[in-house]
């Protein structure tokens, strides 16, 4: 028992998934977190994203937030019989005590090309483009990061290593985690490099401001599915114009999803 308990609470790296008995037992806090925390609701092309996941697995990216999201995101393709989700995170983060037997339980892997192109032949791959960026969300809501070309070239490798013609990418902007979570953000060099840098090689350090995760109304924008062939992706000139292509529909669907819940909460 002792011993179990000083693994966990190391910064000891391990990024093995945990079995599906474990994955799906989330599925009793989600429902809460879902039905009644977050109260989420769906818009957009969902109805054409659950028919094509139903059929094969599909890349889904999505803005990122609180990582509740993915939880989200996994919870409604499972109910709507549409399959399983393997979420790619920060490598780092399986060091991370609790947080690591966190991602390992929820089947995570940490994010390369060739993690996520082997995950696609298993089941979908979500994602969040905008990398560990993401955290400027919190200094300042407005900025919207670049997007990294990796869920590209995932496609790409997916498309050469599986045989397969074409591989569909589903954007989901959503609006409402922000008012959820509020942290403190800290990047001050000298404490990153003598404190955080030496256990973990983190950009940042979090602490979250109280009262912590409060309840937040949720709209989820699921975009029209983009059927994506190794034609598409031929060139690096390529995926960076279509990388940039699906930033600036995410950023649409986000506003649009923000606009939706701003006007139903008047």
């Amino acid at each position: 028992m002792l011993s179990t308990l000083r693994k966990i609470l190391s910064f000891h790296y391990d990024d093995r998934p945990m079995d599906d008995r474990v994955y799906e037992g989330h599925g009793r806090w989600i429902r809460f977190l879902n039905d009644y925390y977050h109260r989420v609701e769906h818009h957009g092309y969902v109805d054409e994203s659950v028919s094509i996941a139903r059929k094969e697995h599909v890349l889904l990216i999505s803005n990122h937030a609180i990582m509740a999201e993915a939880a989200l995101i996994n919870y409604f393709l499972m109910l709507n019989g549409a399959g399983k989700v393997t979420t790619l995170v920060f490598r780092e983060a399986f060091k991370l005590p609790f947080v690591r037997e966190f991602f390992r339980s929820c089947q995570c892997m940490p994010i390369s090309v060739e993690n996520g192109a082997k995950a696609l032949r298993k089941r979908h791959v979500l994602l969040f483009p905008e990398g560990m960026d993401f955290i400027s969300g919190f200094v300042n809501p407005d900025r919207v990061p670049a997007f990294h070309k990796g869920f590209l070239r995932m496609a790409k490798a997916y498309l050469q290593q599986s045989g397969r013609k074409s591989v569909c990418v589903v954007p989901i902007g959503h609006a409402g985690f922000e008012n959820s979570l509020k942290l403190w953000v800290i990047r001050n060099k000298t404490f990153m490099e003598k404190i955080v840098h030496p256990i973990v090689d983190y950009p940042y350090f979090v602490l979250p401001k109280i009262p912590f995760l409060l309840p937040a109304k949720v709209y989820m924008q699921w975009g029209m599915p983009v059927r994506l062939t190794l034609q598409d992706l031929r060139t690096e000139r390529k995926i960076f114009k279509l990388t940039n292509e699906f930033r600036t529909a995410l950023l649409n669907q986000r506003l649009r999803a923000q606009h939706d819940r701003d006007t139903a909460l008047i």
